[in-house]
């Protein structure tokens, strides 16, 4: 059975929500998101880390199946309830591989899914500040490529950090739940430079690298349509406009939420 009630949307925003009402002290996540544009003078700003590095999300609804004759207990996989998340298999699963080749200069690339099986235990799980808690983390740095149009599926047990991309179903030993966050981003504390309008700059350039490759390689009849939202007025652009703009490519082209981790001092 799936999680009725809720969207994708919901899920990713209460992930997000939770990650800026945590007190982390010495650690911040700011999402940058395409609505902040609309919020210019509210100084969401102010929450962005001095210093940080850059993760993606992309947020995934899971399947929670017990019954016997689930496919992955009934051939011997699991011997018990399961969750699945399932991959978008159009254009020969364009997506997931989008996220493949983000990944390559971009490690910090997850899947997050919720380990809750019912829109009462989601609610629960948001009003106890629980929802974080509650993901599995999957890095797309260890999933592999697909090559073709067929159905694919990630799966994975409660409270087992081990999971499978099948159709090919060999096991990975490595993901992440929310508890893990903090060890997760202070991982990255070696990577983490002044946030700033260069930086901003950067992630920009490296953003729309990867959304003109993606054009050429399986759309270039779109890229004239594409050019709007991969341009910008470089001596105009602020760090801001930089942070926003690649937040619309990335969610654009890639369904994916930038969140900048780092120090707020």
């Amino acid at each position: 059975m799936a999680v009725i009630g809720i969207s994708e949307f919901t899920f990713g925003y209460a992930f997000l929500y939770e990650q800026t009402q945590t007190n982390w002290e010495d650690l911040t996540a700011a999402p940058v998101l395409p609505s902040l544009q609309k919020e210019a003078e509210q100084g969401w700003d102010a929450y962005l880390p001095l210093t940080g590095v850059d993760y993606y999300y992309q947020f995934k609804l899971s399947d929670y199946l017990f019954n016997w004759n689930a496919k992955y207990i009934r051939e011997g996989i699991y011997n018990n309830a399961y969750y699945r998340i399932t991959l978008h298999r159009r254009n020969n699963n364009r997506q997931h591989n989008r996220l493949r080749q983000h990944c390559i200069q971009n490690p910090q690339t997850f899947y997050v899914a919720p380990e809750f099986n019912n829109v009462e235990a989601f609610n629960n799980s948001f009003l106890s500040r629980q929802i974080t808690d509650n993901c599995r983390i999957i890095p797309l740095s260890l999933c592999d490529d697909i090559d073709d149009g067929e159905q694919h599926y990630i799966s994975f047990q409660q409270n087992q950090p081990g999971w499978r991309q099948h159709s090919e179903p060999k096991i990975r030993e490595k993901s992440f739940t929310g508890k893990d966050l903090r060890p997760l981003y202070m991982e990255s504390h070696n990577s983490w430079e002044p946030v700033n309008r260069d930086f901003a700059e950067r992630l920009f350039e490296k953003t729309r690298a990867i959304a003109r490759r993606i054009i050429a390689e399986e759309e270039p009849e779109r890229v004239a349509a594409a050019m709007p939202l991969l341009d910008i007025a470089p001596q105009q652009a602020t760090e801001r406009d930089y942070l926003v703009r690649t937040s619309e490519i990335l969610s654009a082209f890639l369904g994916l939420t930038l969140v900048l981790v780092g120090a707020r001092r």
